[in-house]
């Protein structure tokens, strides 16, 4: 079996695991809860389903003073049960039809979340994004509570924000739904809701365009950010002739960050990558003397997700248009001048990596620095920008435009995105947290870096009991 097929493996669950330390000490301080999302279950009965259309697992890490303690859960899907009680694929994933061919998916579009991507903490709970919305977790044990308020936004042809963002400024979690147009555009609506899930801000705009396709989204004192990756050729989707998501093209212009003003009735802004450059995460983003600066990642090329297919799963070739080794992700940094609209864009091709994460404490405040996960050496995958295949984590200098610190973990060591974790005043003062898998003992690891610098590499590394396929997102609980 290659290294890069533990992707496919679904994770047996583990409650109250106690990780045995096999390197390095547990540094003094660092007490809170690790968190990871990803597809975990990727057979719905006899279908088996492309890697973003799994079923969510959970896992968390708490650091206590006396060790760390696991738990592994797959969320309860109401869906999952009625698909393994039936033993087929029932409805249309984004990246998996269902048996049957063209006529089995004729007209059947749903999106949702589109994706088991993100997982964070709100009012009390875990929530974890799933391939039908977001679930409730208990903090402590990963059992699922059941549906969270935020699906209330969703349902039918919307799709709701896979992940949402606490915004600094106002305290508030952060979302977005965006729903087709018929006769008119698509539009975009962003909803706040307070620690007791009660709405506190809604602000509605239209794109202006159809089959507009959003992913992350981020916060400043005075705009929402989202990230437009593309548009999606509906009539295309709808024949079930293809994935839903082969059906994507990236016209110039269509791949861009929108800005939309939190209050009052002024323009959505618009900032486009180059043509043929696609993104989909935002590090962090602000305001200043004038201007909104905001670091995104980003390719060269139209990203295929045909590698993520699992054996067995026929899906027709790759979406036409994509690229199967586009240039990058890089760190890209937009500069927009709120008062005349002028952008600038900057790519910066010596900082590599992907799914950015700040210092929290920092969002939608001016950053340098952001960790991503790093594609290191490369190992037996058969592409290179996939980040579920990455062998490294980096500490990237949206300044200089440079690779600050690069701990690579070697091409038979697969390591997910990193969370950071604040120690001290200083920007990159802290810890990155990182889940592992080491191919060549088949074993799972949880390691510790130095957040300022983790080429020095982990100052602990602890035992997990079995591996974890790769981890979407990663967020961490304080405390």
């Amino acid at each position: 079996m290659p290294d890069h097929a533990f992707l496919f493996r679904a994770p047996a669950e583990a409650r109250g695991i106690r990780l045995p330390l096999v390197a390095g000490a547990l540094p003094p301080g660092l007490r809170g809860t690790l968190l990871r999302n990803g597809p975990g279950v990727q057979h719905a009965g006899r279908t088996p389903v492309h890697f973003l259309d799994g079923y969510a697992t959970v896992a968390s890490a708490r650091f206590e003073d006396d060790g760390v303690t696991l738990n592994v859960r797959h969320v309860d899907l109401p869906l999952a049960r009625r698909e393994q009680a039936a033993g087929r694929l029932l409805g249309r994933r984004p990246f998996t039809n269902r048996p049957g061919g063209r006529l089995a998916n004729l007209g059947r579009m749903q999106l949702s979340t589109g994706a088991a991507h993100e997982v964070y903490a709100w009012a009390g709970s875990v929530v974890a994004a799933d391939v039908d919305g977001h679930y409730l977790l208990d903090a402590r044990t990963l059992e699922t509570r059941g549906p969270a308020p935020i699906n209330a936004l969703g349902g039918g042809l919307a799709q709701l924000s896979p992940m949402p963002r606490l915004d600094p400024h106002s305290g508030n979690l952060v979302a977005y739904v965006m729903k087709p147009g018929v006769l008119g555009s698509d539009t975009v609506t962003f909803v706040e809701f307070d620690d007791q899930w009660r709405e506190r801000a809604r602000v509605q705009r239209s794109l202006g365009v159809k089959g507009a396709l959003l992913h992350d989204l981020v916060a400043t004192e005075h705009h929402y950010l989202v990230v437009q990756f593309g548009l999606l050729s509906v009539p295309r989707a709808a024949a079930g002739g293809m994935v839903v998501l082969d059906a994507v093209g990236l016209p110039p212009g269509s791949a861009r960050v929108l800005v939309v003003p939190r209050r009052g009735d002024g323009p959505i802004l618009a900032m486009p990558l180059p043509d043929g450059f696609q993104g989909f995460h935002l590090a962090n983003a602000w305001e200043e003397d004038g201007r909104l600066v905001a670091d995104t990642t980003v390719y060269q090329g139209q990203l295929d997700f045909d590698p993520l297919n699992p054996p067995g799963l026929g899906r027709g070739g790759p979406m036409p248009g994509a690229t199967k080794d586009p240039g990058g992700p890089w760190l890209c940094r937009h500069v927009l001048d709120l008062s005349s609209g002028a952008h600038q864009v900057t790519m910066h091709r010596q900082a590599a990596g992907e799914a950015p994460c700040v210092r929290e404490d920092l969002t939608g405040r001016r950053t340098r620095y952001a960790w991503v996960s790093a594609p290191g050496t490369p190992g037996d995958e058969p592409v290179r920008n996939a980040y579920y295949w990455y062998h490294g984590v980096a500490k990237l200098d949206a300044e200089t435009g440079t690779t600050a610190s690069l701990w690579d973990a070697g091409p038979r060591v697969y390591v997910t995105a990193p969370q950071f974790v604040a120690r001290g005043a200083a920007e990159d003062d802290g810890w990155l947290l990182a889940w592992t898998h080491d191919a060549a003992g088949d074993r799972g690891e949880l390691v510790v870096l130095d957040a300022a610098d983790p080429a020095a590499g982990p100052l602990a590394r602890l035992a997990l009991p079995a591996s974890l396929p790769p981890a979407s997102h990663v967020g961490w609980i304080a405390g």
